[in-house]
């Protein structure tokens, strides 16, 4: 089955997450006619209730602080508690305490009640809460990882060494490895790997824990990781400033520490810290962590199709080799463009793909999604400019990217939009709008730029003498500068040009 686990840490990741399950989800198909797009038990188990119905949720662990979940629990429709009489137990007085309970979200309540929304983001998706709010399928309990809640007093962004603690005792006080890990595991026949996203500011060292102990007590299978960095970027933080630091240092470990447990990393910049320019001409997302994580889930989402393609036996270790040819570059790039606007030129995919630079390019794996032949013409044009050709660049061609009606209204002309027709049945409506796109992983000499400014400014820590900055792994200036030549180390493998690589 080439079953791959997913894990989601942090709240960003949950957002982004919740809308890739969204849009698994949106792929079902409910009658013979429609085309059968992904081989879902790929990231889908099957399993049944208490009652022995069927079930068919992801393969995901989710992991997040309490508050965060809102009104999301262990327990749902499918998943219920069982009835216990309480008489049985107890036969004195009973005194009972609660909390106001979180009212469900207008868009939550009108699923349960009238069924799916006529149009997309129909007035249902504003003033979103919690990531919950907007989701649309079933967890298993095991799914739903709910950490204490951090008092708010306690400052804990960047804080190495508290995440550490967190998931030592998570982990012992739910057995996580022994049993919800481990379960998920024995379930699958071929099990392929990991797809890790996590929030590098506050899961960033819970996850290197998770990693290092799945590594140690259940499989050395590949891992392919997403680190959604923190809002301090090196080249904009004040020496003097010690909370941003502590975020620079904490993610230039995180990528350190990846670079020996994960097969391929793509770091994600801080929604924060994105440029304005021509790659957001047709979108309006302003900062809303909701939005923001509707385009990045659908530029990781259309990257990693190929894994979860119907008839493609790709898996995470081949498609990671692929982005590291030469043996050394275990990190890449995402870029794209969404949406793709019709009419587009060769230029246009120059200047709408964010995060693509004129840097050298070493491979590329490319997805466009649903590009009308003239615009496939100006994608194939594009490319045929570029100086790599077959086999280091891979392209993927398939259907439009599916909008299900918990996605955000980003769109600023819905003329973009295309419809393809989805049989009627009771849970969804015949239309189901979609969008074109254009997602690119690379693997270029712009990735030694970053592990360069986090080396720059950490060796400016050391000449200023700053100690004492990640408590329990980078407390000396011997520590700092071991940090700095490991992050310089990877840099190197990055700088050279084409010819120097092949």
């Amino acid at each position: 089955m080439r079953e791959i686990l997913y894990v989601q840490a942090g709240n960003l990741a949950n957002y982004i997450g919740t809308h890739f399950w969204n849009t698994q989800e949106s792929y079902f198909a409910y009658s013979d006619d429609e085309e059968i797009l992904l081989n879902h038990d790929i990231s889908f188990r099957d399993g049944e209730t208490s009652k022995g119905e069927p079930t068919y949720c992801p393969r995901l662990l989710s992991f997040d602080h309490k508050a965060n979940f809102g009104t999301l629990s262990r327990t749902n429709t499918l998943y219920e508690n069982e009835d216990i009489d309480g008489s049985q137990l107890w036969q004195g007085n009973i005194a009972e305490y609660g909390r106001v309970p979180i009212e469900p979200h207008a868009y939550q309540a009108h699923l349960q009640t009238d069924g799916e929304p006529t149009s997309l983001a129909a007035d249902f998706t504003n003033d979103i809460r919690y990531w919950s709010d907007f989701n649309r399928v079933f967890y298993i309990p095991r799914t739903v990882q709910m950490l204490p809640n951090v008092p708010d007093w306690q400052k804990t962004e960047g804080n190495w060494a508290f995440g550490q603690e967190s998931f030592q005792r998570y982990n012992e006080e739910t057995e996580l490895m022994e049993s919800s890990v481990r379960l998920f595991i024995e379930e699958c026949n071929s099990f392929q790997g990991l797809q890790l996203m996590s929030d590098t500011s506050t899961f960033g060292s819970f996850s290197i824990s998770f990693l290092m102990a799945f590594n140690d007590e259940l499989s050395r299978a590949p891992c392919l990781s997403f680190p959604l960095l923190g809002d301090a970027v090196p080249r904009n933080v004040n020496l003097e400033n010690t909370v941003q630091i502590r975020k620079v240092v904490n993610d230039a470990v995180y990528l350190r520490e990846l670079d020996s447990l994960s097969s391929l990393t793509i770091p994600i910049l801080n929604p924060n810290t994105w440029s304005k320019g021509g790659w957001d001409v047709n979108l309006k997302i302003g900062g809303d962590r909701y939005y923001t994580s509707s385009v990045l889930s659908a530029h990781i989402e259309s990257s990693t199709l190929p894994l979860r393609l119907k008839n493609n036996m790709e898996d995470i270790s081949s498609f990671s080799g692929h982005l590291n040819l030469h043996g050394s570059h275990r990190f890449s790039q995402l870029a794209g463009v969404f949406p793709v606007a019709a009419g587009a030129t060769p230029q246009d995919f120059w200047k709408q793909s964010y995060n693509f630079s004129a840097a050298t390019i070493y491979t590329r794996r490319d997805v466009t999604r649903g590009l009308p032949a003239s615009t496939l013409q100006a994608y194939n044009s594009w490319s045929f400019q570029e100086a790599l050709k077959e086999p280091y660049v891979l392209s993927t061609h398939t259907q439009a990217y599916p909008l299900p009606s918990s996605f955000p209204d980003i769109f600023c002309d819905e003329e973009i939009l295309t419809n393809y027709m989805r049989t009627p049945h009771a849970d969804r409506s015949s239309v189901l709008p979609s969008a074109t796109l254009f997602s690119s992983l690379s693997t270029s000499s712009s990735t030694a730029e970053m592990f360069s400014e986090y080396a720059t400014y950490l060796q400016a820590c050391v000449d200023r003498r700053k100690t004492g900055i990640l408590p329990g792994l980078v407390e000396t200036s011997d520590d700092i500068k071991e940090l700095v030549n490991d992050l310089w180390t990877i840099h190197d493998g990055y700088s050279g040009s084409v010819s120097d690589v092949f």
